[in-house]
Formats: structure tokens, sequence, C-alpha cells
């Protein structure tokens, strides 16, 4: 079995500068310490003779695994070289470099990060000149995520002194499997707006843990003349390569949607697997789907999400016909793939479509009560709202958590509203799915059965956070969204958690919605003045509204 190989830019060697390399390569170094002098300075003579940077993998046991010739940044991956088998990589990799240069010791910040990917347990570098004292430069690297880098000096002199040294510090360990969470690196685009940037970023956030994983980094670009192929500059996507390797990331997640060709190129540059934000929610809905019509919507989403983005496997899987005009490359798996989600999705649109007239039917039952639906942003406090209004019974109670996205399927409870001297009056009160900014088409087109329950109620109440900093860029979405989907029904913003936000915010709230309705859906303050609203909305409309629910001042203002 060969011992090790080349690889790398092997072009156009002539025969006695490969039979060289090979020669070198099967040189064998010491187990204990770090490598063998005389293979060194033989190796520096090879690295000014080819004009190019010449790197050595050594295994536990001393024995060459791969000579690379060039950068350690070309276009195969180191990875793909090195044997896989525990037994060969057993006691860990041991990383030498001598890159080209003339005259002392060059440094590529690219190599540092494809460095990271094999996971030596010590790097040394060497330049290919000696000095003016016959000292050859060189310098001792262990991995260290503290730093930025990645790398941590420990000895810089002479190769003849650091080539006999092994530093005893262990290797850091993986905190990934420590925690059991998925680790994220966000990859942002900044608009230049302080405050708007670190509100998206929040958000952002918020997606990334509402799906199970732990944002550990983040890399931001300004907006601006932005590469097309890549959205993201070729050095900022440097240092997102090497951010990835420093914090160990698994995932990068990019805060807007990326086109296929965006997304190969990106995974292709940070050897990372990559998703925007627009899969993020979608896999958010996956967890969050209950009930079978909510798994047939997110179903339908995350097909016409990844139709246009599936990976062919080029002619490996292909079919050859037989016969005259049927030679050739015949069915690709890539086209019988598609062809299989799109008999998928045509299966799932006809079943949406009965989940469209089922629900439709369950509304026409229900045409003799009045109907009030909860809309607003996604954590504003619907559920809760439906909690302290209907949620007496623990049965009659629905899932309120602090968490993005816990509500999917709509739920409707009967509202009884009391009647001074009369039996109380009747109607119901539907808990919708939270909209959020820049909602993915495919979502939107998927859940309008869910949607549909909003839009055909008698009246909106929006429920707005408070507490929320971006409570108006929240406000401003539902109301997009509500136009974009054609609803018509009279719409009252509801102020939730004024027990949390500050008087200021009551105020511009106040001046900006004269007629909204201030609660706390989790203390229960204002919810008697919201009954008294919907009562008098529906059941009594000639009454005066009390004080706290016109276009007066809020008591507390006064």
């Amino acid at each position: 079995m060969k011992q090790s190989h080349l690889g790398g830019r092997c072009r156009g060697l002539r025969p006695s500068q490969q039979r060289q390399l090979e020669r070198l390569s099967h040189r064998r170094h010491p187990e204990d310490c770090g490598a063998d002098l005389l293979s060194l300075e033989r190796l520096a003579e090879l690295v000014l003779d080819l004009e190019m940077a010449l790197h050595l993998v050594l295994d536990g046991r001393g024995l060459c695994r791969l000579l690379w010739l060039g950068p350690l940044t070309g276009s195969d991956s180191l990875q793909q070289h090195l044997p896989g088998t525990p037994r060969r990589s057993s006691g860990g990799w041991r990383l030498i470099s001598c890159p080209f240069a003339r005259k002392g010791l060059n440094s590529d910040p690219r190599d540092a990060v494809v460095a990271l990917d094999i996971a030596p347990r010590h790097w040394l570098r060497f330049a290919p000149c000696p000095g003016a004292d016959g000292a050859r430069p060189a310098e001792l690297l262990i991995p260290d995520p503290s730093q930025a880098d990645g790398w941590r000096l420990f000895e810089q002199g002479d190769l003849r002194d650091l080539c006999v040294l092994t530093p005893d510090e262990p290797h850091p360990e993986s905190n990934s499997a420590a925690t059991g969470d998925e680790r994220v690196l966000l990859l942002t685009l900044t608009s230049g707006d302080e405050q708007r940037d670190q509100r998206d970023l929040a958000e952002l956030e918020g997606l990334v843990r509402s799906a199970g994983a732990e944002p550990v980094a983040r890399t931001s670009q300004r907006r601006g003349q932005t590469n097309p192929q890549t959205l993201w500059g070729s050095g900022k996507l440097q240092e997102a390569a090497l951010e990835i390797r420093r914090c160990q990331a698994s995932l990068v997640i990019t805060d807007r949607e990326l086109t296929p060709v965006q997304a190969r190129n990106l995974e292709r540059l940070l050897s990372c697997p990559v998703s925007d934000r627009s899969e993020l929610i979608l896999d958010i809905f996956a967890q969050r789907a209950g009930s079978a019509a909510g798994r047939l919507q997110v179903e339908l989403a995350q097909l016409r999400y990844r139709l246009p983005r599936l990976l062919g496997r080029g002619s490996s899987l292909s079919r050859q016909g037989g016969g005259i005009g049927t030679r050739g490359p015949g069915e690709t798996q890539l086209e019988k793939d598609r062809r299989a989600i799109s008999r998928r999705i045509e299966r799932l649109l006809r079943d949406q479509r009965q989940l469209q007239s089922h629900r439709s039917r369950l509304r026409d039952q229900r045409r003799g009560l009045p109907r009030v639906a909860l809309v607003g942003y996604t954590n504003a406090g619907k559920s809760s709202l439906l909690n302290a209004l209907c949620g007496k019974r623990a049965s009659d109670r629905v899932l309120a958590e602090n968490k993005l996205f816990a509500t999917l399927d709509p739920t409707t409870r009967k509202l009884d509203l009391p009647c001074p001297g009369a039996r109380p009056e009747r109607l119901l009160l539907t808990d919708t799915v939270g909209f959020i900014r820049n909602l993915p088409a495919p979502l939107v087109e998927a859940f309008r059965a869910t949607l549909e329950e909003a839009l055909d109620a008698d009246v909106l109440l929006l429920v707005v956070d408070l507490a929320d900093p971006d409570w108006q860029g929240h406000l401003d979405t539902v109301h997009r969204l509500l136009d974009d989907l054609g609803s018509t029904a009279l719409r009252r913003v509801i102020a939730n958690q004024i027990d949390r936000c500050k008087a200021t915010e009551i105020e511009m709230i106040h001046q900006r919605e004269p007629d909204a309705l201030f609660l706390s859906a989790v203390r229960g303050d204002g919810l008697q003045g919201l009954k008294q609203w919907l009562r008098e909305q529906f059941f009594d409309p000639g009454a005066e509204s009390p004080q706290l629910m016109t276009g007066d001042s809020p008591p507390w203002l006064s």
C-alpha cells in the first residue's frame, strides 16, 4: 500500500522533480518529537527550486501521509487527500509548511483557515532561506479558538531548535458536542442604521434559538456594491471562513434569501453548509407543525422552496437508452427527483384545496356568531391573550411560550361577554399564526388556508408588544401583510405588555393609533375594557365607549 501521495499543483513537474518529491514524502520522521531536520532542509531546497510552497502532513507515527504543492487554499479539499481510518491518523496530524519567499517567513491568512480544517496537533512553519547568521526562521503554532486567526504562537526561533519540540498542551476539544446544540455563524449585510441592524440581528438570533441551534459568531458587511455571485466580498468570506473554524460552527445562516447559485458559491467558499433566513423559518415551522393540516402546509412550502435548489449527481446515475435516437446520458437522477417532487406538490395542492373546503364549511357553520381573530407579529402575546380571555379551564388553554412561532395551527375558542341583567353574549375568538418581516413567499402561499381564518373574521385585533423596541416596525409589517392578503375587515390595535414598557412607548402608540386598546395579557390589566369594547362593537353599537377605549389619553398618562 502506498504510504503517501502528492497533492495540489502537481501538473507541469519534470520527472526528476516528481521523483525528488516522492523520495522526500517517504522519509520517516520521529514519532515523539517534531520532524527530521535533514528532511526539512531538503524540503526548503525544493521550495526554492519549484518556487512554490510545500506542506507535509505527518501522522502520529512520523509517516508522511500527504505532500501538498502550492498554497493550502487550492481547488481540491485538503481533507479529501488524507486517509480517514483511525489507525492512520492515530496520535493526531502534524502539519509542516515551508512557504515560498526569497527573504524571511511569509504568512497567508487563508492558509491558516484551511490548516484548521485538518485539526493538527501543531503547525511548524519555516522560511526556505536562512538568515545572515545561518539560522532559518521558524515558528511553532498550536490551535487556539480564542485567538483571532485560530492559532497561538507556542515558540519562535531557529528551525534547528523548533523541529525537536513537541507541545505537550492538550488539543482543544469541540464544545459543540458538550452542549448538544448546533453551532451557527450568522452572515449579515448591514444598512448603516445601527439601531435597525441591531434589531434585525436580535430577530435572526431569536429565530436560530427557536430552531434549537445556538448562534456563536457573526460576520457583517456594509451593504453596498455587493457581488451578485455571493453577495459578500471575498475578503469578508475569508474572514467568515476563519471564524467558522475558530468557533467550530457547523452551519452558516444568512439574513436574506439566497438564490441557488449564491448558496452553492457560499458553501464552496466557506466549506460549510449554508442556509438562508427563509429556510430557517421553514425549519421552525416544520418543528412546530403538530396537526396533519400543519404538516401538510409545511411540507408543501418546503418542497416549493427546495425544488429549484436540487443538486444533481451528473450522469453517474443516468439511464442509458437502447436503439436509434435513445443513446446518450438519458434521464438523469436530477430529472427524476424533480419529477417526483413535482408530483408530490400536485398531491399536496389537492389536499390543500380539500383543507380549504373543510375549513370553509366549518366557518359556514359558525356564521351565526361574531368572529374575532387575533393577528400580529410573532411572539407578540396573541396566545397569552387568548388564554387570558378564554382559558378558565385547563383544556381550553393553548400553548403560550416566549419563542418565535410557538403557534402554527389556528385555534378557535368561545368567549362569553357578560351583560348586566341578561344572558351573556357569545362570540368566537381565533388565535392565528404570527407574522414576520420578509415572510417567505412559499410559506404565505402554503398557509393560505390558515390565513383565511383571519381574512374571514369580522374584526381583527392587531396585538402589539410594546415592550419590544421595534414594535412600530412590527405593526407596519402586520398592516402590510394584511393589505397584501386583501383583508378588508375592521382592525383595532391591542397594545399589550403595558406593565413592561416605558411610558414614552404608550404615548407614541397613542399618538399613532388613537383608538388603540391598552392591556397586559399576563397581569390581566385592561381585559375588562377589551370585553366592553367587543360587546359594544357587536351587541350594543349605540353605547358610548368608556374613556380607556376612546381617543382620550389613557388615565395613567394624565
